[in-house]
């Protein structure tokens, strides 16, 4: 049995299997940052402004105060 998978489906399937090719060289700290910056430079480009959590603090934040930790 063959099971169809969605287009956007394998879109983000697709995504997700480049993200990690790029990443796999890269200690936890370092995807974490290169994760945050790619996240900040999408919101960026698409003019969004969204509240964030710090899992830390379960602080509120506007995300486009947050900086990126530079690990």
């Amino acid at each position: 049995m063959t099971l169809k998978v969605d287009k956007s489906l394998a879109e983000v399937l697709e995504w997700r299997e480049q993200l990690r090719l790029e990443c796999e060289s890269m200690s936890p700290e370092k995807q974490v940052a290169y994760i945050h910056q790619e996240a900040q430079e999408i919101m960026r480009q698409s003019d969004l402004n969204l509240v964030t959590m710090d899992s830390r603090t379960r602080k509120m934040s506007d995300s486009s105060q947050l900086q990126p930790t530079g690990f």
